[in-house]
């Protein structure tokens, strides 16, 4: 048996890191492992998502991989948001070519591989997690609610808006689809999720929403 059959005999997940290998493959030496990444590499049995982490090829697969999943698995502790969320709940027109997330650590990264283009952006807020839930039809993808995804947004784009004219303009973002996601949380928990960020202009935001939608 080939050294990528045999890995999928002894690994359950599609994605796999150079840990997993180790472990799975013990005692075998690293330059051994290395040669048979190598060779699954040039069969086109694994693909590289990045140095040490690989994905099985589509016919070794057992079931789909998103865009979204690979990000959650590039880069830790990360999930999706920014304009990938926005445009997944159909909040904004545009398609998205990068897959946008936010990180937690400061540095920001960029990754590109074959399966696209995937990019992190620091953000600074504790619980770094409020907002984000593991959506279901996703395999259970780390991704920020419509409104988490939108306060990230204005965070690193640093903007500021005095209408929701300003808003729609800038992101095309129908009032009605805004207004819906809107109605779904208290202006307790808006204000809460706005005050996290520590930034005037995303206070300022929140009172735009809560004057316009509330």
């Amino acid at each position: 048996m080939n050294f990528a059959y045999k890995l999928r005999e002894g690994i359950k997940r599609d994605i796999f890191s150079q840990q997993d290998l180790k472990a799975l493959f013990y005692p075998m030496s690293d330059a051994a492992i290395f040669s048979g990444v190598t060779r699954s590499l040039n069969s086109g049995e694994f693909l590289k998502l990045k140095r040490g982490l690989y994905l099985f090829a589509k016919k070794l697969r057992r079931g789909p991989i998103s865009k979204f999943m690979i990000a959650n698995k590039l880069y830790n502790p990360s999930y999706v948001s920014f304009e990938s969320a926005l445009s997944y709940y159909g909040l904004i027109p545009e398609a998205v070519y990068t897959t946008t997330s936010a990180c937690f650590q400061r540095k920001n990264k960029t990754f590109s591989n074959d399966l696209g283009e995937y990019s992190f952006d620091y953000i600074p807020v504790k619980p770094f997690f409020m907002g984000v839930h593991s959506s279901i039809d996703g395999g259970g993808v780390l991704i920020s609610t419509p409104l988490r995804a939108l306060f990230d947004l204005i965070y690193i784009r640093r903007k500021s808006y005095d209408s929701f004219e300003d808003l729609q303009n800038d992101l095309r973002i129908e009032r009605k689809n805004l207004s819906k996601e809107i109605s779904l949380v208290s202006s307790l928990e808006l204000e809460t999720l706005a005050k996290l960020y520590r930034k005037k202009n995303i206070y300022q935001f929140y009172k735009l929403l809560i004057r316009t939608f509330k």
